[in-house]
């Protein structure tokens, strides 16, 4: 005895808007949401049903090919994006490079050689060290925001974080440039002690 199928094509209607690039808009006449089904040797003469039995098995396959964790097979028109997207991100990245090319002369860095320009070079390596100390303390303190941040603090926290790291005191700044001055033969080192931390010397009243 034949066993008859029997497909409600409300059913399949809804795996097809799910996975059809369609859209489908919503229909005032009730009439247009009842149920139809096909049974029997319809499903073999049937165009429609045989289109949404093609949708349920390449939803089954994309379902299973998911669960498997394999990568899907894409359509021309999935590549055709991916070629656009990967052109787009080249121009995208040549500019990038040629602005960088560009703003270089106005770099931190290449700003402060050219206003070394102007100095006598024999102070450069005191004016260098002192721009290296202040660089690595910014790293420092971005780096201590980001921390911050990546761990769920709030944008407040994380600025508190950097401010931290990043400034410079002044009992800082003048013990670093009295071991720069001695570095550098400027100062000698025992007359440096005689400064206190405030870079003064001793009254005596």
């Amino acid at each position: 005895m034949e066993q008859k199928t029997t497909i409600s094509l409300l059913s399949v209607l809804s795996v097809v808007i799910l996975f059809s690039g369609n859209t489908v808009f919503a229909q005032n006449d009730v009439s247009e949401f009842e149920s139809t089904t096909i049974s029997g040797d319809e499903i073999k003469t049937s165009s429609v049903a045989k289109q949404m039995l093609e949708k349920i098995k390449q939803s089954k396959k994309i379902l299973k090919e998911l669960q498997a964790g394999t990568q899907l097979t894409k359509t021309p028109e999935q590549l055709a994006i991916d070629e656009q997207r990967k052109l787009s991100q080249e121009l995208l990245q040549k500019q990038l490079d040629r602005m960088n090319k560009d703003y270089e002369p106005y770099t931190p860095r290449n700003t402060f050689a050219t206003f070394l320009t102007g100095v006598n070079a024999t102070h450069h390596g005191i004016y260098w060290d002192q721009f290296n100390y202040v660089e690595k303390k910014i790293h420092l303190g971005r780096a201590a925001k980001q921390m911050v941040l990546d761990n769920g603090g709030t944008y407040q926290e994380a600025l508190k974080e950097y401010v931290k790291f990043a400034s410079l005191t002044r009992v800082e700044m003048i013990q670093f440039n009295e071991e720069l001055n001695v570095k550098y033969g400027f100062a000698d080192a025992k007359t440096q002690q005689n400064f206190d931390i405030y870079g003064k010397l001793p009254r005596y009243d």
